[in-house]
């Protein structure tokens, strides 16, 4: 069974799989990095999500009632999107009251919000149907999924592969990587998104140009809540087809991390959603073994957690490699080498940290992954790989320059990380002498690629820079 995990995860399924569970994350993502923009982030995500998500349930079932099953049905399912977005778009406008008109504080607002949102659908869910749990006693109505033409499959060596990734997916998840372009056009090619971007940097400033600057926050929080409610509606109505208590599971809040490990700009927040989605798919697969079910479930957050910690190393070696740059001592070359090196030290440390978490689950559920005789001796095998590739980079991580002083050994420890990680991936398809073989080329590639073999036949820099 674990085989067959395995080989599902490389395979276009599992592919279609992440795009549609990072729908419910690129969507709020890109909410929050509009009201981020704009300087009034937008922390009740997860209540509006979750008030959309009923709201469009509730209205797809009485839609039927009100028009007759047959029109109900074609109707049903954009009427519960437009009640849900209108949903989303008046808690972001009471939020916006709250923190802009009488002053509350954001954070507490959005909690209260959030609040409001889970309690209230429980309580209004329990009025309609009796059932505290979810709305399977209404007939709700699912968003329609797109059907690609079959011509698709017939174009060589790829069509059939992207048939069956995009083909009978979800409007709304078409709606969200649309949305990424949309929210890039509108924030940096727009006279709109340049006053919500100069109402984010400096209120004060953009006011004394003349930006309305409050009426700019309130656009920003709607158009925030109405991503927001379009994630939560593709919970209820795409990713399910019924409500139930608390059903978005903290995607609310990891939309709010996404957007600064994407870098602030929208392509980088869907690069991020669509690592989530990997995560969160992984742990539907996984979840198939004999493992306890807290394990699957963990994923998604241990994933939040990591890509903090990223983003935390991440921001901290861009402040030092400032520093170092500011010497004027090298070609702007090297530091673009540097910083190219610096990156992909910290990311084959985080590879490690994934498989500490893995040879955690083997010694804790060994029966899912064949057994005391097999998950043992991988579990010790792993984790100790894992400690000795997070020991050989973290010197590089934590002195950035070591990369510039000690080439050799950087080149050293990079080429053989890189190795092992894909080594292991080949190893699915070659023999072990290939993989090995392959992992080490594509490692050396990839290494030149960034400049690495510059850095030992360059001219070695001396620098003095105060910690």
């Amino acid at each position: 069974m674990f085989e067959n995990v395995v080989q599902g995860i490389f395979s276009a399924t599992f592919l279609a799989a992440i795009l549609r569970v990072a729908t419910p994350i690129l969507l709020p993502s890109l909410a929050a990095l509009i009201s981020d923009k704009a300087g009034v982030i937008h922390i009740g995500l997860e209540g509006t999500m979750l008030a959309a998500a009923f709201t469009g349930v509730a209205l797809s079932a009485y839609a039927q009632q009100w028009f007759g099953p047959e029109t109900g049905r074609m109707v049903g399912p954009w009427l519960g999107l437009v009640g849900g977005v209108a949903i989303g778009v008046l808690m972001a406008l009471l939020l916006g009251f709250l923190h802009l008109r009488l002053k509350a504080d954001l954070i507490l607002a959005g909690i209260a919000l959030n609040i409001l949102g889970s309690a209230g659908t429980v309580a209004i869910m329990f009025e309609l149907t009796g059932d505290r749990g979810s709305t399977s006693r209404l007939a709700s109505l699912t968003m329609p999924f797109i059907t690609l033409p079959t011509f698709i499959r017939d174009i060589p060596l790829i069509g059939g592969f992207i048939y069956d990734v995009f083909n009978n997916q979800s409007v709304m998840t078409w709606i969200a990587f649309i949305a990424v372009f949309v929210v890039w056009f509108m924030l940096y090619r727009t006279p709109f998104g340049l006053h919500l971007r100069a109402t984010g940097e400096n209120m004060a400033a953009a006011q004394s140009v003349g930006i309305r600057a409050i009426r700019t926050r309130y656009y920003a929080l709607m158009l925030s809540g109405a991503l927001a409610a379009m994630g939560g509606i593709h919970m209820s109505m795409g990713y399910l087809n019924m409500f139930q208590r608390d059903m978005t599971a903290g995607r609310g809040f990891i939309a709010l991390a996404t957007p600064l490990l994407g870098g602030g700009n929208p392509y980088g927040t869907a690069a991020a959603s669509l690592m989530f989605g990997f995560f969160d798919a992984f742990a539907i697969r996984i979840g198939t073994l004999q493992i306890p079910s807290q394990v699957p479930q963990m994923i998604p957050y241990v994933a939040t957690v990591m890509a903090l910690v990223i983003y935390a190393l991440q921001t901290r070696q861009t402040q030092r490699f400032r520093a170092l740059r500011a010497t004027g001592v090298g070609s702007a070359r090297t530091w673009r080498t540097l910083q190219s090196l610096s990156v992909l030290h910290v990311l084959l440390a985080m590879f490690a940290v994934i498989g500490v978490i893995l040879s955690v689950g083997l010694f804790a559920a060994p029966n899912g992954f064949g057994g005391l005789a097999v998950a043992y001796p991988w579990g010790a095998v792993i984790s100790l790989a894992s400690l000795m590739l997070i020991g050989v980079n973290w010197p590089f991580i934590a002195r950035l320059e070591r990369i510039l002083e000690q080439p050799i050994l950087s080149a050293a420890v990079t080429i053989s990380s890189l190795t092992i990680y894909l080594a292991l991936f080949l190893l699915l398809f070659f023999s072990p002498i290939a993989a090995l073989l392959g992992g080490l080329a594509l490692s050396l590639l990839l290494w030149a690629a960034l400049g690495g073999l510059g850095l030992i036949v360059g001219e070695k820099l001396k620098l003095h820079v105060s910690t």
